[in-house]
């Protein structure tokens, strides 16, 4: 296999071709075909923000969708669906990032003039420059701007504005447009993150998205239907996080594991064979690998859940939002931290770059703080559960929520039964009744917690206070319906040897959870004597899964093209591949030629005036005479 392109150079726009090249057939399949294969992710298993067209199909064509009147989803869908126009979506600037409400554009940004019939979209502040969005610096025509819309003075909030920004025939930025590149970033070099300023640009009354609010000519405002549902893009986009995060985290996994499984190095502790082991087969790497994996698992069938309810759903309700918020934390922290641990489980060549490993690490990483920080996620999701837990005597508790307030998950309640036994701690019901206890125990007592403070400090102090607690609660809410989640789905599975598979797997990922949380442990819910206890079937379920561990890995059915990684190909000819892809470096394919090449140029420019100078400067040794005459 030759050296994939990705790894041929570092030149920012040489990184940036590269993108359009792989990102053109992306789009063209998606135009002609109808397709939606590759509307949020790339044919990489990668985010497809990391194309420079990837806002186009999964917020631009999206928003103009949800948010679009009747009459605009005709005159702009057929457009963008044909790629006869690109687009973006342009939210975050430079001073304000997930809160919307925040966003810098209140003075005259989006300020409608009765007597032209137009909106004046105008950057007022340096930190009200629109900075980040993927394709603006150089690849988009069109960008939905969320602007503060301003009627007679009047301050409406944030809306949505379609605002063109180059001509279409010599692709330079229109009057009044600032746009440029935001350089190079640890990764998703392939697409142009950039920014735009405003000066007093005009766009016509109809680019405002006036399915949910309406402008009249004479400046009449009116809103139609929830406010929620301009938050659908947001939301879809975070559902989908969530999936791309999962085989993220199993790309990394798949080709760690198979490098462990080659990859030979010591004779463990007290073998006296002097055979060098693999690495997979150390209970130090194969309890990370193997539970890695399981919780790539855990974040795919939690997506496929979530995915199901935004199906049934169709808009974006407080429920919806709350559990998008907490998952898209969860997943993308998990994720993140577990494609680190998988790098660093393959030593020295997981930090090549021809492993694979460092480029998705840097993909999945950012995805922690883009589509909303995460521990600002973890608010959202909090405060729906204090919300609802303040309304529980109205009966307005969400059905998902009904666990919290059950007797049998709360620890404080006299006569409670124990909902763990030793000899049940193998089953997924009993799994599921310790998240359950746990996450109701600490969602009630932060209630509480919360609900004292601000009687007597306020809501805001309060918050502020508990924050800590508060972002407990929401991450204890939404691993209960990760295991949900992985237990229904394990459940429905028809093949039996692969569903006796899945379900280890699923008990392995829970119990390694309780085991490394020690909340799950306060006031004595579970014993020391059940904690060895669990360690034991750890321990059972590593070596039952340890022969099927590649198998695992190989069900998720990436190719090697798809992992770019010289170590972890399917064949498991790690060295041959290595050394290969090593010489076909372009830094390297000028060696042979000592006159040219990054040596030459180093010899001349740098080392040879370097050693010549230190060679004029007092009398030279013997030894130093001898490497004199080598030169």
């Amino acid at each position: 296999m030759a050296l994939p392109e990705a790894y041929t150079g570092s030149d920012r726009e040489e990184q940036y071709r590269y993108g359009l090249k792989w990102a053109r057939p992306l789009v063209e399949e998606t135009t002609r075909h109808a397709s939606d294969i590759f509307t949020f992710e790339t044919h990489e298993n990668a985010l497809i923000n990391a194309s420079p067209f990837g806002l186009h199909t999964a917020m631009f064509i999206p928003t103009i969708r949800f948010q679009g009147s009747v009459e605009q989803q005709k005159h702009w869908l057929p457009l963008a669906e044909s790629g006869k126009i690109t687009g973006t979506y342009a939210q975050t600037e430079l001073g304000h990032g997930g809160f919307v409400r925040g966003l810098e554009t209140i003075s005259k940004t989006a300020t409608f003039d009765s007597k032209t019939d137009q909106f004046i979209i105008h950057s007022p502040t340096v930190t009200s420059t629109k900075y980040w969005p993927g394709g603006l610096g150089l690849s988009v025509s069109h960008t939905v701007v969320i602007a503060r819309l301003i009627v007679d003075t009047k301050d409406y909030g944030s809306h949505s504005f379609i605002v063109p920004l180059r001509s279409l025939k010599s692709w330079k930025p229109l009057p009044g447009i600032e746009l440029g590149d935001l350089g190079l970033k640890p990764g998703l070099n392939g697409t142009d993150n950039g920014y735009a300023t405003f000066n007093s640009v005009r766009i016509p009354r109809s680019n405002m998205l006036m399915g949910l609010a309406q402008v009249t000519r004479h400046g009449s405002y009116s809103r139609k239907g929830k406010a929620q549902a301009a938050y659908s893009t947001m939301v879809l986009g975070r559902v989908n996080i969530i999936r791309v995060v999962a085989f993220q985290l199993a790309q990394a996994t798949t080709i760690a594991t198979r490098y462990s499984t080659v990859r030979t190095q010591g004779y463990g502790q007290y073998n006296e064979a002097h055979t060098e082991l693999p690495l997979m087969s150390y209970r130090s790497q194969n309890a990370r690998l193997l539970g890695l994996n399981a919780q790539a698992f855990a974040l795919l069938f939690a997506s496929k859940a979530c995915m199901t309810i935004y199906r049934e759903t169709k808009d974006a309700t407080s429920y919806l939002h709350a559990l998008v918020a907490g998952l898209k934390a969860y997943a993308t922290r998990t994720a993140a931290d577990g494609a680190e641990d998988a790098r660093k489980c393959c030593g020295g060549q997981g930090y090549s770059n021809l492993s694979g490993l460092p480029e998705i690490v840097s993909l999945v990483t950012p995805q922690c703080t883009w589509e909303g920080d995460n521990m600002v996620m973890y608010q959202q999701t909090a405060r729906f559960l204090m919300d609802s837990l303040r309304d529980v005597e109205g009966r307005k508790l969400h059905p998902s929520l009904s666990y919290i307030v059950d007797p049998a998950y709360s620890s404080t309640l006299p006569g409670v039964k124990r909902a763990a036994k030793a000899p049940t701690l193998h089953l997924p019901e009993t799994h599921l009744a310790l998240f359950r206890q746990r996450a109701a125990r600490i969602i009630r007592s932060t209630s509480t917690a919360f609900a004292q403070t601000s009687a007597t400090e306020g809501v805001p102090t309060a918050w502020n206070k508990h924050m800590l607690r508060l972002i407990e609660s929401a991450k204890a809410h939404t691993e209960v319906f990760v295991l949900e989640a992985y237990i229904s789905h394990v459940a429905a599975v028809e093949n039996t040897a692969v569903r006796l598979i899945m379900q280890k797997n699923c008990a392995l990922y829970a119990l390694i959870s309780i085991l490394n949380s020690p909340d799950f442990f306060e006031h004595g819910f579970l014993s020391h004597d059940e904690a060895e206890v669990m360690r034991n079937l750890v321990d059972d379920l590593l070596d039952k899964l340890l022969p099927d561990a590649i198998a695992l890995t190989d069900s998720w059915a990436f190719s090697d093209r798809n992992l770019k990684s010289a170590i972890g190909m399917w064949d498991g000819n790690v060295y041959e591949t290595l050394m290969s892809w090593t010489r076909q470096l372009p830094i390297n394919r000028n060696l042979p030629n000592e006159d040219g090449g990054a040596a030459g140029a180093a010899w001349r420019e740098v080392i040879g005036p370097m050693l010549k100078k230190a060679r004029s400067v007092g009398a030279e040794s013997a030894s130093e005479e001898k490497i004199r005459s080598m030169l």
